[in-house]
C-alpha cells in the first residue's frame, strides 16, 4: 500500500478497514476480518487478523490478536476479538478469538497488557486492567473492571474475577475470587482486601469500612457462605457490599475461600 503510515514490508489483507491515521510496522500481517479506528500504533512483527479494534491503542512487537483459539472444538468459523480504546499491548501477548460466532472475546478500555500475558477464546475482560508479565488467563474466564494480576498468574477455565480484585504473583485460580478480594498462593486463597485499590478507584474511607466488615463476616466467621451473605443482606449493604454478596450468589465455579491463618496486614 502507499499509504506511509504503513511500513512497506507489512502485509495488509484487501478486506482490512484501516482508519489513515493508524501506523502499522515493518514485517507485521493484518489478516481478514480486521477494522481498526483512529490513531492506532502497530508495532513490528505482529499478527492481527479477525478483530474490531477503537482507537488509540499501541500494540508492541510479536503480539498476536484474533489468531484462532488453542480449542480443539473450533471448527473454523470467522470468530472476533472486540477490543476497546486506549489499550496497551506489550511484546508477545496473545488474544485469541472465540470459539464460536455468538460471543466475541472481548477487552475493554484502557487495559495493560504486559509481555508475554496471554488471553485465551471467549474470555471478557472489562476496563482498567493490567496483567502483569506471563499472566495466563484461560478461556472463558471473566475479569471485571480493575482487575490486576501480578506475574505468573493462571486463571482456570470459567472463571470469574470481581472488580477491583487483585491476584499476588504465582497465584493459581481456580475458583471465582469477589470483588475487591486480594488472593495469593499455588491454589489462591483470599488474604485480605485490595484496599490500595479501592482508594486509588477513589472509594470514600465508609465504604471501604463496609466492605472490610462484609469481608470479615463472608470469609472469616467460618459461618456457612449462604448464612453469612443471608446476615449481610438483612442489614441492607451499601451497594459495594451488595455487589460482593451478589457476585458470591451467582457463581458457579464456587468461591474462593480465605486463608485459615491471618498474616500481619491482611485486612489493611
Amino acid at each position: 500500500m502507499s499509504d506511509t503510515r504503513i511500513h512497506p514490508t507489512a502485509i495488509i489483507d484487501p478486506s482490512a478497514k484501516i482508519d489513515p491515521t493508524t501506523v502499522i510496522g515493518p514485517y507485521t500481517i493484518i489478516g481478514p476480518n480486521v477494522t481498526m479506528g483512529k490513531n492506532n500504533r502497530i508495532g513490528p512483527f505482529c499478527m492481527i487478523e479477525n478483530t474490531v479494534m477503537g482507537d488509540d491503542n499501541e500494540v508492541i512487537s510479536h503480539a498476536s490478536i484474533g489468531v484462532k483459539p488453542q480449542d480443539l472444538s473450533y471448527n473454523g468459523v470467522p470468530s472476533m476479538v472486540i477490543m476497546g480504546s486506549r489499550n496497551k499491548i506489550r511484546e508477545c501477548v496473545t488474544i485469541h478469538r472465540s470459539t464460536s460466532l455468538d460471543n466475541p472475546t472481548r477487552l475493554g478500555d484502557d487495559c495493560l497488557l504486559m509481555a508475554n500475558s496471554h488471553v485465551a477464546h471467549d474470555c471478557q475482560l472489562g476496563n482498567h486492567i493490567i496483567l502483569a508479565n506471563s499472566t495466563g488467563i484461560a478461556g472463558h474466564v471473566h475479569l471485571a473492571d480493575r482487575v490486576i494480576t501480578s506475574g505468573m498468574v493462571g486463571v482456570h477455565q470459567f472463571v470469574r474475577v470481581g472488580k477491583l480484585a487483585m491476584l499476588s504473583g504465582g497465584a493459581m485460580v481456580p475458583l471465582d475470587v469477589p470483588p475487591f478480594c486480594t488472593a495469593q498462593g499455588e491454589r489462591a486463597r483470599l488474604v485480605g482486601l485490595n484496599v490500595v485499590g479501592m482508594r486509588r478507584a477513589g472509594m470514600k474511607r465508609d465504604e471501604i469500612m463496609a466492605v472490610k466488615r462484609a469481608f470479615k463476616v463472608l470469609f472469616r466467621s467460618k459461618m456457612l457462605l449462604k448464612d453469612a451473605i443471608a446476615q449481610l443482606e438483612a442489614d441492607q449493604p451499601i451497594p459495594a457490599v451488595t455487589e460482593m454478596l451478589e457476585f458470591c450468589k451467582h457463581t458457579k465455579r464456587g468461591i474462593t475461600a480465605a486463608k485459615l491463618k491471618i498474616q500481619h496486614g491482611d485486612d489493611e
